[in-house]
């Protein structure tokens, strides 16, 4: 929903006005920070609910940070109508955004704007109770630019306060269109005038390319689409200079009249090599169609870039047009296959397929697969096509599935979205698929292989020749363009967005998970602090008789809660707290939020404070863990997400139940895990395998945040822990300091007594304290009547685990008397029988202690029935003692 009040360094933005790219000191990497929040503080008009209760209220919830205040109709405030807030916020300990309405909205772009700006922030700056100022909620990619720039310059004019930007949820990328090209040069303050192009008047720029670039990807330029219509098109080109001896690029857009703002930035894809440090000349045409005039075209009053100048029909002019510069991005490149001379018609009884090789580097998840298809025949057909992404042409392995479209979304060119992580230097297969029997063509294809990497199939039958189709995988999203902007613009060491989750009925958005995977990969590519805005309140228009979005119950808040902190978040908001005035003109009124309009605490107040107060005590901890992965169970699983891989340290033992699988590391290393419940409308208990086994397990408790080995079932010797999880919640689980040694053994040094161990083939075991080679106990085996009989522990369940490979044995034998020779052998039963994976015959004695180690292959047929580890003498059967047995994968 719209919210209604209204470092990494990636390298040098070279704007005109000279402004670097910041960065920051804050990382997400244990940033020692947490924060829990919300949306919005009390009501300054026509009442003033800023009071000392008021405050103290939302101290009470755990709040440490509120942001934005009522600003519904255009209101503006004043550093004098925010005291009352400055004041108590202050003296409840809790950190305000103050909204003013002449920093709020903010874009700066030229020295006159950075001069405004620190005029309107010395008031604040030099209010000691002042720490934090809200710039903007939801911006454009469109003017991005300007709101980071306002961020980069008030950080560096004031440090001491942060700054509040929140972006929009993934669900509107296509909406607020980043640019495909990377942000190098820009002269986006030439706003002031215009001019009209015309098929009798070139307009004209001299650029310099700065160092680093080599390639001009594109150029944006600010034209009025009002005044553009479709029968005109404007044609950029690149020239060596204005006397235009030789034309680099050019590159062509037709109008469509449009009022929508992000139309007025059309982006000029020219993908030029150019030389650093030279100088260039863009000049626009027009194609003479129309009324043959497009403008205003937008420039300077004055010059305003010292590297270059406007032109009008090749004469320079005093003023500079407006004009932003882009090098290519860094994500993984494009694959393309161009083959574009034939096609197949896809049906529901004909599949159309293409293998492809990802590159050897993949820095960004498959954002979309493009195919070149008729798209009047599919518009006025209707026939359903959904695209999935295999494994290999023998579809063994489903990965990822588009939606399923019914007509093209970007007329012969579509647009399959998958938002999938894949790996490098592997071959993929996708297939298109029809649930209509009417054919829907042309798929288009080469005449022979235009494509190494791959080919193309029809129905699983590679084509004749090696013959691909037609088809572009885009890697790096919309929604990672427009958060890498963010932040490598502004500097800013905070990452936030919004994307509520419980709309009518009874599920959750489709696209939540997919938001806090992108989110979370991108905070952590670039070392920030990341989160989101939880929901806490209910939409509907002024009868109810439509809701937008639902009351969301205590479950749901929980379930919101703890995904959100499995992902590693660590700015958490609520949106709202103090109910907002309706917004009539979207006919949206808002009900069941925690405080009322005038004040009033309402039952979702207790819902958020309840849950605040367990992310206050985790937080502790929280704080300075980095998120390494995050994994889901179920009978599916979200769009967006991945499944638990083999290799997990923790798996469920049910992968059928909906869970979520955080794990984290502190500085030091130490491993925690997050363990979720991926329902809201019900509470389970679930149990979950460790590989290695460690020797105990704690939880942060949620009423301490202290670590404790009570209120779950861990059995060290299994290695299975047993919970019961609420409707949405999670709990954190740290391992052992230091990890432990890896050993997939219960108690392999006798420590615990003889916990874990048996005497499967006879003898008698007992662990003895005066003979040992490490610690306080070994295990000792007399009274044996078979070489064999030794101590004994049952590895079923650890292999089982683990899989088949390659594992390390080792331990040491001491004998009571005498000499022989011994190994260390683990008892395989399968279906095929009986075999043993062990180490060599290794001398032993009653001299000293002696080592057994090997790393041996071990493997079974079909099932696996039992594994017993043990120790076994060569030839005799006197006592003797094993100590520091260790097992590892």
């Amino acid at each position: 929903m719209r919210k209604r009040w209204t470092n990494k360094m990636a390298g040098l933005l070279a704007l005109s006005m000279a402004l670097p790219v910041g960065t920051s000191g804050v990382s997400a990497a244990g940033t020692g920070e947490f924060h829990i929040g919300a949306f919005q503080q009390p009501m300054i008009r026509p009442t003033d609910y800023n009071t000392s209760a008021h405050w103290q209220n939302i101290a009470n919830a755990y709040l440490d940070r509120m942001v934005s205040v009522e600003t519904s109709g255009g209101i503006n405030y004043t550093k004098a109508e925010n005291e009352n807030g400055i004041a108590n916020s202050y003296a409840k300990g809790v950190q305000l955004f103050v909204t003013d309405g002449g920093l709020y909205d903010y874009q700066s772009y030229t020295p006159d704007d950075y001069a405004t700006l620190d005029s309107r922030l010395t008031p604040y700056k030099n209010d000691s109770r002042v720490s934090a100022i809200n710039i903007k909620d939801e911006p454009a990619a469109w003017n991005i630019e300007g709101y980071a720039n306002t961020i980069r310059h008030a950080k560096a004019f004031a440090p001491q306060l942060d700054y509040y930007i929140n972006l929009a949820p993934v669900y509107v990328e296509d909406g607020y269109f980043p640019t495909p090209g990377k942000l190098t040069v820009s002269n986006s303050g030439a706003q002031q005038n215009g001019n009209f192009v015309t098929s009798a008047q070139r307009l004209g720029q001299t650029v310099k390319i700065p160092a680093g670039m080599s390639v001009l990807h594109g150029v944006d330029l600010k034209i009025d689409m009002r005044e553009w219509s479709s029968a005109e098109t404007l044609t950029l080109k690149l020239w060596d200079s204005p006397s235009r001896t030789t034309m680099i690029a050019q590159s062509s857009i037709t109008g469509n009249g449009s009022s929508d703002l992000r139309l007025f930035f059309p982006y000029f894809e020219l993908k030029a090599p150019v030389t650093p440090g030279a100088t260039y000349y863009l000049e626009l045409t027009h194609n003479g169609g129309g009324n043959n005039s497009v403008g205003w075209v937008q420039r300077s009053d004055v010059s305003s870039y010292a590297d270059g100048a406007g032109y009008v029909n090749g004469a320079a002019q005093s003023y500079d047009y407006f004009f932003r510069l882009y090098k290519p991005r860094d994500n993984t490149p494009d694959i393309i296959s161009p083959g574009n001379t034939s096609g197949d018609y896809v049906t529901n009884a004909n599949r159309i397929g293409q293998t492809f090789t990802t590159p050897a580097s993949v820095n960004r998840r498959i954002h979309y697969i493009q195919l070149n298809m008729d798209a009047g025949q599919w518009n006025s057909g209707h026939q359903p096509i959904t695209l999935s992404l295999w494994d290999s042409p023998a579809r063994t392995k489903l990965i990822a599935t588009s939606d399923t479209y019914t007509s093209s979304n970007n007329g012969n060119y579509p647009i399959f979205k998958l938002y999938q992580p894949v790996s490098p230097s592997t071959s993929y297969y996708f297939e298109i698929t029809s649930a209509s029997s009417v054919p829907l063509g042309w798929v288009t294809k080469g005449a022979s292989s235009t494509y190494a990497g791959g080919q193309g199939y029809n129905n699983g039958t590679a084509l004749a020749g090696g013959t691909d189709y037609y088809f572009k995988v885009a890697f790096g999203s919309f929604y990672d363009n427009f958060m890498d902007d963010l932040l490598d613009i502004s500097g800013t060491d905070e990452l936030l967005f919004d994307n509520y989750p419980f709309r009518a009925g009874t599920d959750y958005d489709a696209s939540y998970f997919l938001n806090a995977e992108l989110v979370r990969e991108r905070g952590l590519d670039h070392d920030v602090k990341y989160g989101g805005y939880l929901q806490s309140t209910k939409i509907q228009n002024a009868n109810g008789t439509f809701v937008k979005y639902r009351n969301p119950s205590l479950g749901e808040k929980r379930w919101n809660v703890y995904t959100y902190l499995t992902y590693g978040f660590k700015l958490m908001y609520w949106f709202t707290y103090w109910q907002p005035q309706p917004v009539v003109g979207w006919d949206e009124y808002f009900a069941d939020t925690p405080v009322s309009t005038n004040g009033t605490l309402q039952t979702a107040y207790y819902d958020i404070q309840a849950l605040n107060r367990e992310m206050h005590y985790l937080s502790g901890t929280l704080k300075d863990l980095t998120s390494q992965a995050v994994y889901h169970s179920g009978t599916s699983i979200p769009r967006g997400t991945q499944p638990i891989p083999d290799s997990l340290y923790i798996k469920p033992t049910d992968a059928s139940q909906p869970l979520i699988l955080g794990t984290f590391t502190n500085a030091g290393g130490r491993q925690y895990v997050m363990l979720t419940n991926r329902d809201y409308a019900s509470a389970r208990t679930a149990t979950f395998n460790l590989f290695p086994r460690p020797a105990s397990l704690t939880e942060i408790s949620k009423s301490t945040g202290l670590e404790t080995g009570t209120g779950f079932t861990y059995n060290a010797a299994s290695g299975q822990l047993t919970i019961t999880l609420d409707k949405g919640e999670g709990r954190l689980f740290a391992l052992p300091a230091g990890g432990g040694d890896g050993t997939l053994l219960a108690n392999g040094g006798f420590e615990n007594g003889s916990a874990g161990w048996t005497n499967g083939f006879g003898g008698t075991f007992t662990v003895d304290t005066a003979t040992k080679r490490s610690g306080t106990a070994s295990g000792k085996i007399g009274s044996r009547t078979l070489r064999h009989a030794s101590p004994t522990q049952d590895v079923t369940n650890v292999l089982r685990i683990g899989g088949q490979g390659g594992y390390d044995l080792s331990g040491w034998a001491k004998l009571a008397s005498g000499t022989d020779r011994a190994q260390i052998a683990i008892q395989i039963d399968d279906s095929a029988g009986r075999h043993w994976a062990q180490t060599d015959m290794t001398n032993v004695s009653s001299s000293g202690w002696t080592q057994m180690s090997k790393l041996d292959n071990v493997t079974w047929t079909g099932q696996l029935n039992s594994a017993v580890l043990y120790v076994q003498t060569e030839s005799t059967l006197g006592d003797f003692y094993i100590d520091d047995l260790s097992l590892t994968k």
